[in-house]
C-alpha cells in the first residue's frame, strides 16, 4: 500500500465512517419495516384447576393414609394434564362456547388453542388457550375447564373433587408479539455495519490499487 498523507487518512477515515453509519442506519430501518410486516401479537388465557380427593373421608387404618393419598394424586396430574388435552375434552368445551365462537372453531381448531401444564409437589393444573383474540382466549379456556370437569370423572374413574379455580378474564390476558422488533433492528445494525465496512476497505484497496498503478506507468 502507498504511503498516504495524514489529511488523506483522515478523509478516507470520515468518509468510511459516514458510510458505515449511513448504511448501518437503512439496514437497522429496513429489518425494523420488516419485523413490523412480520409481527403478530398472540393472547394466552389460563385458568388453575385443582384436583385432590376429600382427605377427611381417608381411612386412618390405611397406614399413612394423608400422605399416600396426596402423592397419588400428585402423580396423577401429568395424567390429568394430558387429558386435557384429548380432543375428547375439545368436543366437549365447544358446547359450552358462544355460538358466534363454535362457527369459528372446530373442534380439532379448539383443540389445537389448548395446553395444560402440571405442577411439581402441586395438585393444582393450569389449562391455557392461545388465539388472536383475547376474548377468544378467555372463553376458551374457561369453557375448556368446564368440559375437563364434566368429562374428566368418566374418562378417568376415581378421580378426585374437581374444582375450577378463578375465572380467566381479559385483564390475566398474557400477550406476546413475534418476532421481536427490537432483535431485529439489532441485527439490521450490525449487518449494515458490516457491509459498510465491508465496501470502505473494498473502495479503499481499489484506490490504492489504481494509485499505485498510476505511479507505476510514471515511473
Amino acid at each position: 500500500m502507498k504511503n498516504y498523507t495524514l489529511k488523506e487518512l483522515t478523509q478516507m477515515f470520515w468518509k468510511s465512517l459516514c458510510l458505515i453509519i449511513i448504511l448501518a442506519i437503512v439496514g437497522s430501518g429496513a429489518m425494523g419495516i420488516y419485523a413490523k410486516h412480520k409481527q403478530t401479537t398472540t393472547y394466552t388465557a389460563t385458568r388453575d384447576v385443582m384436583i385432590t380427593h376429600n382427605l377427611n373421608n381417608v381411612q386412618a387404618s390405611d397406614g399413612n393414609p394423608y400422605d399416600t393419598r396426596v402423592n397419588a394424586d400428585i402423580n396423577m396430574m401429568p395424567t390429568y394434564a394430558s387429558i386435557a388435552e384429548n380432543k375428547s375434552i375439545s368436543v366437549q368445551a365447544r358446547k359450552y362456547l358462544p355460538k358466534k365462537l363454535k362457527k369459528q372453531y372446530s373442534v380439532d381448531a379448539l383443540n389445537s388453542t389448548i395446553d395444560s401444564e402440571s405442577h411439581q409437589q402441586s395438585l393444582v393444573l393450569t389449562l391455557k388457550a392461545k388465539t388472536t383474540s383475547p376474548k377468544d382466549s378467555v372463553e376458551i379456556v374457561n369453557a375448556t375447564s368446564k368440559a375437563l370437569k364434566q368429562q374428566l370423572p368418566k374418562l378417568q374413574p376415581g378421580v378426585g373433587r374437581i374444582v375450577l379455580l378463578e375465572k380467566a378474564s381479559p385483564k390475566t390476558v398474557n400477550a406476546t408479539t413475534k418476532p421481536g422488533l427490537k432483535k431485529y433492528v439489532a441485527a439490521g445494525l450490525a449487518l449494515g455495519a458490516l457491509l459498510g465496512i465491508i465496501i470502505s476497505f473494498i473502495v479503499i484497496t481499489l484506490k490504492d490499487i489504481a494509485k499505485r498503478n498510476t505511479l507505476g506507468k510514471k515511473n
